[in-house]
């Protein structure tokens, strides 16, 4: 199936367990997991986009991130393709860009090389590694230089194997599924 069609059937699943109790179950269960992990356990600098309604909520995890005393950057999205990634604390200010994703309004650059774990968020998932995002690249772009830790949340059904990767695409390291 071409990742046009994956990324809309994606699109649909997330919208409809969104609005279910279920969410919230796997939700918890895969938050646990990563809790446990290795990469929260050493990662003192974790790199996370703030969630839109329907794609996994990463507010708990920067919560308990600030309350474990971690640093936490969040991306900007630049022309070309590009993502830069911005300190944040719980003071932080965010506005909507017109994708709806928030984004910090300070400019409080973090380099790839102090991000120790990077959460990279997606649309549809191999076991792998392999993700299909918006379409954008800006994280196949990122992923490509960045020498830290990578892990991504995924819930049942975004899990699809009948894609074909190309050769831009990045992975990442470890998927926490509910």
């Amino acid at each position: 199936m071409e990742k046009e069609k994956l990324r809309q059937l994606a699109i649909n699943r997330l919208q409809k367990i969104a609005s279910n109790g279920e969410r919230q179950v796997q939700v918890e269960l895969i938050l646990a997991n990563f809790f446990k992990s290795k990469a929260w356990k050493e990662s003192a600098s974790i790199g996370v986009t703030m969630a839109t309604q329907f794609e996994f909520p990463t507010s708990p995890l920067i919560q308990c991130a600030f309350a474990a005393g971690k640093k936490i950057a969040v991306p900007k999205s630049l022309p070309k393709g590009e993502m830069v990634f911005h300190w944040i604390n719980h003071k932080t200010d965010f506005y909507t860009t017109k994708f709806g994703v928030e984004e910090p309004m300070i400019e409080d650059t973090a380099t790839s090389d102090e991000l120790d774990l990077l959460v990279v968020p997606g649309l549809v998932f191999n076991r792998a590694g392999y993700r299909i995002g918006f379409g954008g690249g800006y994280y196949d772009r990122f992923l490509a230089d960045y020498k830290g830790r990578t892990c991504s949340f995924v819930f049942a059904e975004q899990l699809m194997e009948e894609w074909q990767t190309e050769e831009f695409d990045q992975p990442v390291q470890q998927l926490f599924l509910s």
